[in-house]
């Protein structure tokens, strides 16, 4: 019965999906939010080859109009050249990073739970917001039930910051499958993940994700009206206030967005709401949330990241602005990190430049990229950013 409801309700989701103007950034907003706990998952699987929408003859469908014709050209796409090389072709093409993109990369995850089965969710990428572990999740839980996908997030285990993002993912897909009951979303978490002591905050990733598909609707945009669910209000404070203790990190590193949306995009009044909380951890995560919020809007300007930042407490600022500088280098412009950090002042400086030399000494790139990024800085933040690099 479980696996018939989730099969109808992912059709019914690709069925129904349509454009909507706020997309872009609003997944601006989430991919922000998931990129900030962890560096950017790579798996360790072979590299593809990077392409873009040239000689890619199923790259006019996806780039089309038509929805389900997207659907259908990103699955052909995947069975024909695989499931690593489909997902570097669309990160590198003009398929806009909405919710019409993430839903089209599901059909990776899918394709690659039919050649992979459970072990599928090593072979996806972050790109799309998570859009291919979704399917993957989404397409076991279809075929096995729900407990399949505590099976799949178990392969995540070696890494970390991948089983952070496996379970946040993981929180999206099951509210989804619940069709947006969000309590019921939480109880799967907490039956998946609630014993689970490799992570201090896993279970929490998981609630993460399920309190952000809920705000968000990642799976569910409409046609530009207001959306309905029983989960949402006008009250600044709901759904958090709904809960018990152990779900309140997961609602509140989302309420500021929620806050912001009911202020109508006025910044000092929703740090002026997360000031009145009432409860001094609660309004430290949800700052942490606004903080986040303001990243978009500083459309790669250091004047608007102080400027923004600068609208907030006085003691609220500095690390406004080092969050700003972790969300740039998260979203792979690792140079606007830099100059962030580069305005700030005396500890808060060393220590923005500490966190994202740290972050380039450990990623992926190739070493002469980290040379280069450590040459854009000045004297002993220069030294201290070399001597952190691998030696070569």
């Amino acid at each position: 019965m479980i696996r018939m409801r989730i099969q109808k309700k992912e059709k019914q989701l690709l069925k129904k999906f349509l454009k909507n103007p706020t997309a872009k950034f609003i997944i601006g907003l989430i991919f922000i939010f998931a990129l900030s706990f962890g560096f950017r998952f790579i798996p360790s699987s072979p590299q593809a080859n990077s392409q873009g929408d040239t000689n890619v003859p199923e790259m006019k469908r996806i780039l089309g109009s038509n929805q389900e014709d997207r659907l259908n050209a990103t699955r052909e796409l995947t069975q024909r050249v695989g499931v690593l090389q489909a997902q570097e072709i669309l990160q590198n093409s003009a398929l806009p990073h909405t919710g019409e993109g993430h839903l089209a990369v599901h059909q990776i995850g899918f394709e690659a739970y039919k050649q992979y089965g459970l072990k599928s969710i090593l072979y996806c990428k972050d790109y799309f917001l998570y859009a291919c572990f979704h399917g993957t999740i989404i397409e076991a839980a279809s075929e096995q039930g729900f407990e399949a996908i505590g099976k799949m997030t178990d392969y995540c285990r070696d890494q970390d910051a991948r089983y952070f993002q496996c379970l946040h993912a993981a929180g999206h897909a099951i509210n989804a499958m619940w069709d947006y009951k969000l309590d019921e979303a939480l109880k799967t978490c907490d039956q998946l993940y609630e014993k689970d002591t490799q992570l201090q905050d896993g279970l929490s990733s998981c609630h993460n994700g399920a309190f952000m598909e809920n705000l968000f609707g990642v799976h569910d945009f409409g046609t530009g009206k207001e959306t309905k669910r029983d989960w949402l209000s006008s009250d600044p404070y709901f759904p958090c206030n709904a809960f018990g203790e152990k779900y309140q990190r997961g609602c509140w590193l989302n309420q500021a967005a929620r806050i912001y949306q009911i202020s109508g995009g006025d910044i000092k009044k929703t740090a002026q709401l997360c000031d009145q909380v009432g409860n001094s951890q609660y309004t430290d995560w949800c700052y942490d949330n606004l903080d986040r919020q303001i990243h978009p809007l500083t459309e790669g300007s250091t004047n608007k990241v102080l400027s923004l930042c600068g609208i907030l407490p006085q003691d609220r600022q500095p690390t406004c602005v080092h969050v700003n500088a972790v969300s740039y280098y998260s979203v792979g412009d690792p140079a606007m990190a830099l100059k962030v950090c580069a305005v700030m002042q005396g500890e808060a400086r060393l220590g923005c430049f500490d966190v994202i030399t740290n972050y380039i000494s450990g990623d992926g790139s190739d070493i002469s990229k980290k040379q280069q990024l450590c040459s854009q800085l000045q004297n002993e933040d220069a030294n201290r950013c070399f001597s952190k690099l691998p030696k070569v």
